[in-house]
């Protein structure tokens, strides 16, 4: 029986995962940068120079001055060979306000961030629901295997016995009630066992396995309660020695691996 450890697919989950979570940061700063270039190339295309605003001079501060606002210079219009009338102020069309993409940018900036953070939380999430469920199936095909070992451990020492009372003149022997009785009682634990299996079987395949070997078990026991009867004469010997070949079958093909020849 092979088990296999569970260290190496947790790190290595975990290593992809770490993987994941770069990505998305790195995908995130790539949006931030982009959206920074795009608004320095939509100012300068406009001729637009954003300049921060000017420092205060040293002095006594005065709380009814307003705030500095961001010095705005638009490129000079290009010289034209002939004058024309300067257009009066209502005609004048408003400069582009310096702050409106800005403040755009920044208000996404924020949510950008949010949504690589809920993207690497799911991700995270999903890899340890996915390592919790391949632990329990690995648990659960580990404690078959070993109720499998069992169950042909004990079947073929039921074997070896029944082999040994049905051998030349072991029917008439002095220790035959002694032998009988032994076996009836290794027949009980064994159903027992071969009951909890097919409670236990990963799927229909082996449910039915351990479903033949206990058949076969009970035609076995069958057989050898006839012969021990009243009418033994009448039981061949060979039926016995066929239905517990049969049940030898059904016990190798129980430790046959699910999807093996059976």
């Amino acid at each position: 029986m092979i088990v296999m450890s569970k260290r190496r697919p947790n790190g290595l989950l975990i290593l992809v995962a770490g993987i994941l979570a770069v990505a998305f940061l790195a995908a995130g700063c790539s949006a931030v940068k982009s959206a920074a270039g795009a608004v320095k190339s939509a100012a300068a295309s406009h001729g637009i120079t954003i300049s921060p605003p000017s420092l205060p001079s040293s002095g006594p501060a005065n709380p009814t001055t307003a705030p500095p606002t961001p010095q705005v210079t638009t490129a000079p219009p290009s010289p034209s060979p002939s004058p024309s009338p300067s257009p009066s102020p209502e005609q004048s069309s408003p400069a582009p306000s310096p702050t409106s993409t800005p403040t755009s940018s920044a208000a996404t900036s924020p949510w950008l961030w949010v949504l690589i953070a809920i993207a690497v939380i799911v991700v995270v999430g999903l890899i340890i629901l996915i390592t919790r469920a391949s632990g329990r199936r690995s648990a659960a095909a580990a404690r078959w295997q070993s109720q499998v070992a069992d169950a042909y451990a004990k079947g073929s020492a039921l074997a070896d016995a029944i082999r040994l009372a049905e051998g030349p003149g072991a029917l008439a022997a002095a220790d035959a009630p002694a032998r009988w009785s032994d076996i009836q009682y290794r027949m009980d634990d064994l159903a027992q066992t071969l009951y909890a299996l097919q409670e236990a079987a990963p799927d229909d395949d082996m449910r039915q396995r351990a479903s033949d070997a206990l058949g076969w078990m009970q035609a076995v026991r069958a057989t050898m309660t006839a012969e021990r009867g009243a009418d033994g004469a009448d039981v061949p010997p060979e039926r016995v020695r066929g239905r517990l070949a049969s049940f030898q079958q059904a016990l190798q093909a129980l430790r046959e691996p699910a999807g093996g020849p059976r």
